[in-house]
């Protein structure tokens, strides 16, 4: 503390000089350390960053039925045997370059068949002549030396044989008809398909005329199943009582209708037998006139 020694009349006391205050430094405030969060027992943490997938076990890679042409182990071993005893051998009787030359190639040469099996046996030496062949015609096809395979035509059906299939279907519509067509009806259809079938059968597996053949279609697969079907469409009691202005019943119109069928049938029936008849007179004329000797002869 200081002492004012100013002038005066001396009746007054000394000063005192008022202290300064005092200035404190300014001090950075402080900066709270993290504290980590209280862990309950039993509680999980949450991840920021998802977890890292599970380990798989996978299991080796195989090929295909089709790609392993390779020796089996067994195989190999033998092969493995038989190849190191080669170059020792041809050391060992003083051809050392061919020693020379088996031991360079043995990585290489063990390799190939362990992978591709031997060139010349093995289940894929029929494949790889198939793929070796079918790059020859390749080559001979982009060369123009090999035209390209004809387009596949297909098949028509025989008309015959759905012929056949009609005249099968009616005789099982008429024997099934539960009553609806009288026996003497269905016994027609009978005779029918009796007079048809090795008919059709005879000019399935034979040349036969042209007209024959249509004629025999025609009744099977036409005529015959548009007379059945057609009786079958009315009712019952209608067909059996209904009277035309001839004065018969449609189930007479079937009757009628079935008769001419068989004699229609009968006639193709001999008209196909009667050129067999026909070529079979032929044969005989022919081999009378070509063995039988005359009196001349004698």
């Amino acid at each position: 503390m200081g002492v004012d020694l100013g002038k005066g009349d001396g009746t007054r006391g000394p000063r005192t000089r008022e202290p300064l205050p005092e200035v404190t430094p300014a001090v950075a405030p402080e900066v709270a350390p993290e504290v980590a969060p209280e862990r309950r027992p039993g509680a999980t943490v949450a991840r920021t960053t998802p977890p890292p997938a599970p380990y798989q076990r996978r299991e080796p890679s195989l090929p295909a039925a089709d790609e392993a042409r390779g020796l089996n182990p067994h195989a190999m071993g033998v092969f493995t045997t038989a190849w190191t005893a080669g170059w020792i051998v041809a050391f060992a009787t003083h051809l050392w370059w061919l020693g020379l030359i088996m031991l360079l190639m043995q990585g290489a040469v063990f390799g190939y068949v362990k992978q591709q099996g031997l060139p010349w046996a093995g289940p894929g030496r029929a494949a790889r002549r198939a793929r070796r062949l079918e790059r020859h015609r390749e080559r001979a096809r982009r060369r123009g030396a090999l035209a390209p395979p004809p387009p596949a035509v297909p098949e028509l059906p025989d008309p015959v044989t759905t012929a056949e299939r009609r005249l099968a279907a009616v005789l099982v519509t008429a024997e099934t008809s539960g009553g609806r067509m009288d026996p003497e009806a269905v016994e027609l259809v009978r005779e029918v398909d009796r007079l048809l079938r090795p008919l059709l059968a005879q000019v399935r597996t034979r040349d036969a005329d042209p007209q024959v053949r249509h004629d025999l279609e025609t009744l099977a697969g036409e005529h015959l199943p548009r007379t059945v079907e057609d009786y079958l469409v009315l009712p019952d009691d209608y067909a059996r009582t209904h009277r035309t202005a001839a004065g018969t019943t449609p189930a007479d119109e079937l009757r009628a209708q079935l008769q001419l069928l068989v004699e229609g049938c009968r006639q193709v029936r001999d008209s196909l037998l009667s050129r067999d008849v026909d070529r079979q007179q032929q044969q005989s004329r022919f081999l009378e006139a070509k063995f039988r000797r005359s009196d001349l002869d004698l």
